[in-house]
């Protein structure tokens, strides 16, 4: 009997040994697998990365020249309005945009008045010489509501000298001289009357600019460090690569994208590429820098809307009740506004078009970056 057991005992064991190292082998081919694998899935997330941030920087630098162009044009938008200078020319006395000068008007309705002066001729022509001085001196002065109260001062301070002798005694006589104001306040009254639809007109006017001017002045103010931020982007973007050459060549070829369907190309190293990581690090706050261009343009796309609005608004409310006016000169100058404003034909000229199609342009380079975030 114990010679049987010794017999099966070095068996068992040999049988034990040959199952112990198959087990391992196993094991460690198991282990190659998910070290392949791992492998393998790395090499997929470095690919992955370097899909999603060639697609990245491509799309996230043009974004950023049409921001830095958009942001350029409101800029100088705001300093060269053309909206604000056709306006401002109406506000010239010597204008003759909506059909008379300002100049004329005055001096003609001052004439008049001043020729059913109960004066002498030479007085009136004395009254009249004052008010051609004034002209001369205020006629470029903005805005000329100044010029009709300093005529109308001139008139209602103006005196009279009428000499005369008097006698003071048998053998003596006394020059006189009566100084007397012939301007009664109802002349005035009768004056300013006839003003009044152009010192309204003028006034509202102004009173248009004077906002228009101060909302550019927040604006400006608002948006000074956004403005600084974009500046430096590009600055940063003109170091790697030459904005005014194709930008999907250069980013190519950082990427060195003709040679990434190797087998054994390394996404990793590419990745590292400090160029890379510079553009890169100037996109990913891409979402963040078109939010706030939009914010930009639409905030000056409403102050402009607003003036163009308000001062349509004058045109055809005050303008049209003057006394002495063109309508077809004012008509012609509302289509000029509005062609200003929108281009004309509504084709690409005016600010709210190319607004329009670079925001279009934007938003769907942006929804390419959004299908990334998926």
């Amino acid at each position: 009997m114990k010679k049987i057991i010794l017999l099966v005992l070095p068996i068992f064991l040999g049988y034990y040994s040959w199952s112990q190292d198959s087990d391992l082998a196993r094991e460690i081919e198991m282990l190659k697998g998910i070290i392949k694998e791992m492998q393998e899935n790395e090499l997929q997330s470095d690919k992955a990365k370097y899909e999603r941030d060639h697609l990245l920087i491509l799309n996230g630098i043009e974004i950023i020249k049409e921001i830095h162009q958009g942001t350029i044009e409101i800029s100088n938008a705001r300093s060269q309005n053309l909206l604000y200078k056709k306006l401002m020319d109406v506000n010239n006395p010597s204008s003759e945009v909506l059909g008379f000068q300002l100049l004329d008007v005055i001096n003609q309705t001052l004439e008049d008045n001043i020729n059913l002066l109960p004066i002498m001729d030479h007085e009136k022509k004395r009254l009249k010489g004052n008010v051609t001085n004034i002209f001369e001196g205020l006629k470029n002065t903005f805005p000329p509501l100044q010029m009709i109260s300093s005529v109308v001062s001139t008139i209602s301070s103006f005196t009279t000298i009428t000499p005369r002798i008097e006698k003071i005694g048998r053998k003596a006589d006394s020059l006189i001289v009566d100084v007397s104001n012939p301007i009664s306040s109802s002349i005035i009254k009768k004056i300013n009357e006839q003003l009044m639809p152009y010192i309204e007109f003028y006034t509202e006017l102004n009173r248009n600019n004077s906002m228009f001017e101060n909302a550019l002045y927040q604006h400006a103010v608002e948006y000074r460090a956004y403005m600084e931020e974009v500046e430096s982007i590009k600055s940063m973007l003109e170091q790697r690569l030459d904005l005014r050459q194709s930008i999907g060549n250069q980013v190519n070829g950082l990427f060195d994208i003709s040679n990434s369907s190797s087998a054994d190309f390394n996404f990793k190293e590419k990745l590292n590429n400090e160029a890379i990581k510079d553009l890169l690090g100037s996109c990913v706050s891409i979402y963040d820098l078109v939010d706030r261009f939009k914010k930009f343009s639409n905030d000056f796309l409403t102050i402009q809307d607003d003036f163009y609005k308000s001062n349509i608004a004058i045109l055809e409310e005050k303008a049209r009740l003057l006394p002495v006016k063109d309508e077809a000169k004012i008509n012609r100058l509302i289509a000029d506004l509005q062609s200003f404003k929108n281009g004309s034909d509504g084709v690409a000229g005016g600010y709210d078009t190319s607004n329009k199609m670079r925001l279009k342009s934007i938003l769907a380079k942006v929804h390419v970056l959004n299908r990334l975030r998926i």
